[in-house]
């Protein structure tokens, strides 16, 4: 196992049991599946990989005087960070490989996320601060072939999908790109370095998935029926949701956010969800639902 492994695992083993003195960090890691050559972490080493820790992840390790154990100190991060959720994610993941493999027949997974072949090509073309020359066809005009050389900003997982927002070279336009629609994707040559307001958190205020079209954030009200409220309550459609009533079979969620076509998809796969708020959206959802219905009106021949 490499370090950023070894660190993961360490960050993980912290957040899923708490405090932990190096003893006991030990007597879990020597019989971890992970430990391939079946060494003790050194308290030279653990000093280490603190410092790693808390330069790559933004996560202090601090010892408590009173326990004399080791604790993450902004364990919270972990909770309201996406990233730090899929990494970890990931590694559980990866920990299971080799049980997994044993007993592939008692194991069902999804594809992998497509675009992922060029994930790497698009991380190194960000970190050297280069541009990113590919071939690409479009969903909507799949009889042509375009090809880009851009600013690559950052990337996005969404929908088991990788998506690259990026720049035009001299900074006139943004894009957002399927990687699953890329070949031939190459570093360039040329140094170039993304405006600094096209960042994860400013490009996508107030979004729903990838799409960030003209439509200014609104209040949506959407109000939630059945069973299906405590699978909202449990996995938030978004950070901006919150619970404003609650009644006998159902509750009103609260958002903030841009009723973009991303959004109205996600509704559409909502049965028990009926938008309240804003009318327009409300009767934007109408007019979904009207032509969807139209098609079930005729009988199949």
């Amino acid at each position: 196992m490499n370090k950023f492994e070894r660190c993961l695992w360490i960050v993980s083993t912290l957040n899923d049991y708490g405090k932990a003195s190096l003893r006991e960090l030990n007597d879990r890691w020597i019989d971890s599946s992970l430990n391939y050559e079946g060494e003790e972490i050194s308290a030279r080493t653990f000093a280490r990989d603190k410092e790693f820790i808390a330069t790559t992840f933004q996560l202090d390790i601090e010892y408590d005087t009173k326990s004399r154990k080791y604790v993450l100190a902004n364990a919270e991060d972990l909770q309201s960070g996406s990233l730090y959720k899929y990494l970890l994610g990931s590694f559980h993941v990866n920990m299971l490989t080799n049980m997994t493999v044993r007993h592939r027949d008692k194991v069902m997974v999804q594809d992998v996320n497509t675009g992922v072949e060029w994930l790497s090509v698009m991380l190194d073309a960000i970190e050297r601060g280069r541009t990113v020359c590919f071939d690409y066809v479009s969903y909507y005009n799949k009889e042509k072939t375009f090809h880009y050389e851009v600013i690559p900003c950052f990337v996005r997982l969404f929908e088991h999908r990788w998506y690259v927002v990026c720049e035009y070279l001299d900074h006139s336009q943004t894009r957002v790109l399927a990687l699953e629609r890329m070949t031939g994707v190459e570093v360039g040559q040329k140094k170039a370095v993304p405006s600094r307001h096209i960042n994860p958190t400013e490009f996508y205020a107030g979004c729903f998935g990838v799409i960030r079209d003209d439509k200014q954030p609104t209040v949506v009200l959407l109000k939630v029926f059945d069973k299906q409220v405590d699978y909202v309550r449990s996995l938030p459609i978004h950070p901006s949701q919150k619970e404003v009533e609650t009644g006998e079979g159902y509750a009103v969620f609260s958002y903030y956010l841009r009723p973009s076509f991303d959004f109205v998809q996600h509704l559409l796969w909502q049965k028990k969800v009926e938008v309240l708020a804003p009318l327009s959206l409300r009767e934007e959802m109408i007019r979904e639902l009207n032509e969807m219905l139209g098609r079930y009106k005729y009988r199949l021949c």
